[in-house]
Formats: structure tokens, sequence, C-alpha cells
């Protein structure tokens, strides 16, 4: 019997010489093996015996990894060579800098039933995170070579995911970092159901620190979608961490929508986060099937700044210091939206000198306009058509002028409110009293759209401003919108007021916000059309040539009354 025992500890023995250890202080009887040093944080462990295992007893109950706590790290064991050799491998990498103990337990049995005198242990300490780039290896995975998806002008997203995969590389070994792809070329060696297996044996190989997998998104029922997402899986924080840091640093070279960092799910999509054992992620660079990004994602700039925001977010999780972190201006001018102009004949026009356009990325921009000629003088009712290019660009913009018949004088709404019931301040009553005859409606009106530049829309604080500095109310002529209208009114002491029955001619009236916060609309209350119904209302704005009724609710596309401004 001691002769077996002896058998089976020299077999011990000879796997611990290939794997040394350290002592953990806690165990009643066991063998303690000299401590290996600087392990890689993904390193297997080959035990071998000189007789065949009892397969039963092989799990990783008896066969197991334990931390500094004593804490069990979940890891896989594997018996190979005729049930002679156990591999013992983390399912995660283990942390680096950090000593584990490999436990043989004396519950293992060889397959006659024999067992260990005393079990064996093995301390080993793992490689220290790297101090410099030349110590750090990334794989990089140019993705989504079996995917069919392909913008609207062909270009297949695989492509864009080398190309932008190229240039990080280049970056990253131009920075110091030690660098493997997954591919680098259009070309694999795997087949696609083999796919995720061939490009984790290749990080593990290369005993890569990262793994980053660059990815195009798509949605094809929704072509506005946009931005930049990336994903990561929840084992470890690192890939938190790391899934944070280039995210972030992606927003700020691309100024592309921020969709966030994403906890990756169990679909095929994502499976390779689960099959490598060094921190991982999936980004994906933004949406080839919206036809703004793909014009970006496609050009050579945005992916250099794409592949440079990597680079600078990888430095930032791996903590080296990094200078070189500014980026070039990737937003182009890609649309403008139609204006449309309301005038009359006998009318002169100037057609608008900047206007808003829409960016690349999706932002919106005011850039000027080049007109052949930007001065009209109204003869004839009718539409008509110019076109104009935004400056410094390609890009076409229409303005659509709408010629009404020439203005015959009305006659003003005569309001019949007495004078008596005038409630209002001084401001209020010549307000009141300055709009009621058309003409200075008309008058006042005609000014707005000339302060906007000759649109004719959006005009109602620019009629608003204008009434009051006609009646000597110093608004400053840069005022053009409710957010800044209400600032004056506010730092001049303005009083606001919600109660609709408190109105009196002259009041400045404000509607409700829109998604910014403010006002959509404001206008001068002028007085009820039929006294004590607080419903329809004379008001004087933008939206007549005259006083005009309006309804103090919403009706259609007609925002309601929210509060008033008096002094």
């Amino acid at each position: 019997m001691k002769k077996i025992f002896k058998a089976f500890i020299i077999m011990i023995l000879a796997f611990v010489v290939c794997i040394p250890m350290q002592t953990m202080v806690q165990a009643s009887t066991f063998t303690s093996m000299s401590s290996k040093k600087d392990v890689e944080v993904s390193k297997p462990w080959t035990v071998s015996f000189n007789k065949a295992l009892s397969l039963p007893t092989v799990n990783t109950t008896n066969i197991k990894v334990v931390d500094e706590n004593n804490n069990n790290i979940d890891i896989t064991v594997v018996l190979t060579n005729n049930n002679k050799t156990v591999v013992a491998q983390p399912v995660k990498n283990y942390e680096s800098g950090k000593t584990y103990t490999l436990i043989v337990t004396d519950n293992v049995k060889s397959s006659d039933g024999k067992v260990l005198p005393s079990e064996v242990r093995m301390d080993f300490t793992t490689k220290s995170l790297p101090t410099k780039p030349s110590e750090f290896t990334v794989c990089i995975d140019p993705a989504q070579y079996y995917s069919t998806i392909t913008s609207n002008s062909g270009v297949k997203a695989k492509d864009i995911n080398l190309s932008t995969a190229l240039k990080l590389g280049t970056i990253l070994k131009a920075r110091g970092f030690n660098v493997v792809y997954t591919r680098d070329s259009d070309a694999v060696s795997w087949t696609q159901s083999g796919e995720d297996d061939a490009k984790a044996l290749i990080a593990k190989n290369a005993n890569a620190d990262v793994f980053l997998s660059i990815n195009m998104n798509s949605y094809t029922p929704d072509s506005a979608a946009n931005g930049i997402e990336t994903y990561y899986t929840t084992d470890k924080s690192a890939n938190k961490l790391l899934a944070s840091s280039l995210q972030a640093e992606l927003i700020t070279a691309t100024k592309a929508k921020d969709r966030g960092i994403q906890v990756a799910d169990s679909t095929s999509n994502f499976a390779i986060l689960n099959k490598t054992s060094c921190p991982a992620i999936v980004a994906d660079l933004g949406f080839i099937t919206n036809p703004s990004e793909e014009i970006l994602l496609e050009s050579q700039q945005y992916q250099n700044n794409a592949a440079k925001a990597i680079a600078n977010g990888l430095m930032s999780y791996a903590g080296f210091a990094n200078n070189d972190t500014t980026y070039d201006n990737t937003s182009t001018a890609t649309s403008a939206a139609d204006i449309l102009v309301n005038v009359n004949a006998g009318d002169k026009y100037i057609l608008p000198a900047t206007t808003n356009v829409t960016m690349s990325n999706n932002t919106k921009k005011t850039l000027g306009v080049t007109w052949p000629n930007n001065v009209f003088n109204i003869i004839d009712s009718g539409t008509y058509n110019y076109y104009g290019t935004i400056n410094g660009t390609s890009v076409k913009v229409k303005a659509i002028i709408n010629v009404g018949a020439a203005i015959t004088p009305a006659a003003p709404i005569i309001i019949t409110t007495p004078t008596t019931e005038l409630q209002s301040t001084v401001i209020g009553e010549k307000l009141f009293i300055y709009l009621t005859p058309s003409a200075n409606v008309v008058s006042t009106l005609k000014a707005a759209v000339k302060l906007h530049d000759g649109v004719t829309i959006n005009n109602c604080v620019y009629f608003s401003s204008e009434a009051m500095r006609r009646i000597s109310v110093p608004v400053p002529i840069g005022v053009c919108n409710t957010h800044q209208y209400l600032n004056y009114l506010n730092s001049n002491k303005w009083s606001k007021t919600k109660d609709i029955k408190e109105l009196a001619p002259g009041s400045l009236c404000f509607t409700t916000n829109d998604c910014t916060g403010y006002p959509t609309h404001t206008f001068v209350f002028m007085g009820w059309v039929n006294d004590g119904d607080y419903t329809i209302a004379y008001v004087a704005d933008n939206q007549g040539q005259a006083v005009h009724t309006r309804s103090m609710l919403a009706t259609g596309d007609t925002d309601a009354f929210a509060f008033f401004m008096s002094k």
C-alpha cells in the first residue's frame, strides 16, 4: 500500500516540477511546492499523472484555484491523454499582479480507486499590469466578415471595419503597442460557424491584453437611427472600464450621438465577448443604414478620427500618458431645408444671407448662403423658386417665394373694451393703442421680416419687440426668440401671471413650452371677443395683417395660452 501511495506522490511531484508554487497557510495536511511568478493571466495549468484517473473525481471541487482571500476562481478542468492529464484553465483571465493557489485535493483518485496521501498546492503570481505600450498587446478584430450589411451606395460593412482597424493598428504600432489582427485583408481561414473560436484563439495565442472588435451598426426600419455605442460583458470590471474609455473618446472625436455603453446580450452578434479570456469590447462606430452617417463612415478622415479615438481611449484605460488628443473636423454640410417665404406683390424682398444646415453628424448649424441675385422687386402674384449655394460647399438651398396679391389696407377691427376697464400699465395701454390700426400692424410686421433677413416665418418675437421699441421700450434689436425676450422682461422686472382672467389689453402673452423649455409663441393681447368668455381673444402678432382672433386653447397647430407678462 505504501508503494502505491509513493508512486502517486511521485506523479504529482512531476506535475509540480512544471508548475512550482508558494505556501498557503490554512491547510492541515498538504504538500507545498515552490511558487511561480510572472504567470500570464490566461495561463492554463497541465497536471500529468502516471496512472489514469477516475473521471468522477476530476472536477472543480477536487481540483481548484483560489485567490488570496481563499475565494474560488471560476475554472474548467478537462481530462486528456487517456485520462492521465488534467488541464485547468480560468474561464476569464486572472487579474494582473495577484497571487493565486492551484490545489489538487486528496479526493482525486486513480481509476483503480487509490487516493493521494495529501493534497498538493502551488502558488503562482500573475504578471503585473503593463507599464508602457511595448508591454501591452492589442488584438484588433475587423468584424462582420460574413455579414451582408451594406450601405445605400453598396459599400460593405466588413470593408469599412477593415479599413478602420488597419488605421487603428498603424496608430498603435507607432505608439509602441504590440498589435495582432484577427484578419488584415479581405480573407479569413475560418468558416462562419467557427469564426468566434478562431478569433478567440488568435487573441489567446498572442497573450493579448485586450480584444477590440470594430463593427458597423444597422437598422433598416428607421434610416434616421444614428450614433455610436460600445458593448461589453459584466464578467469583469475591466470590460466596463475599457468600454467607457473608448466610448467617451469616440464621442469626443466624432461628435456623434452618444448611445452609451451597453451590456451585451446573449445573441450571436456578441458571442465573441464570451469567448475571449482578456477584456473585450464590440464598438459600433455608426449606422451604415443612415445616409448621413454612411457618408462619414466611408470617409478616410472620419475613419482616422475613429481609429485615433480608440487608440486614445485605450491609452487612458491602460494608464499611459498621451499628448496626441486632437482630432480633425469631419463634420460637413449635407443638406439645407427649403426656405419658405410669403410676400405680397409690390414688396421688395431680400433673400436671407444665412440659413440652417444639417451637418454630416446630424447637428444643425447656421451657415452663409450665396445667391445669384438676392434682391427682388416683386411685381406679379405666383410662386417662384430661387436656388443658392451654402458657402464653402456644393450643397444647394431652395427659396420658395409665394407672392400674394398686393395688400389693400383693411379697416381695423374695432375692439369694444371700454377704456375705463383697461387695467394695463402705461406700456400696455401704449401697445394696445399703437397696434389697433392695421396699418401699424402691417408696418411692424414688415420691419420684423426685415430683421429676420427676409424670412417670413417664426417672427413673433421680432414683431413683439419691434412694437415695443416703437412705443419707446428699449428692447435690444438683437432679441429674436422667446428665451432672449423673457430674459429681457425678467431682468427689467416685468411680472408674470398665469391667471387668464387677469389679462388686460396690451399684455404680452406667451404660449406653452416647446422641447427647449421655452414658449413656442408670443402675442399682444388686445381684448376678449365676448365678455366673460376666456376662450377667444383679439390679438396682434406676426400671423396677421391686422388685429385678429385667436383661440387661447390648444386647437390644431395653435398652442395654448400659458402666462402673460406686464409692467
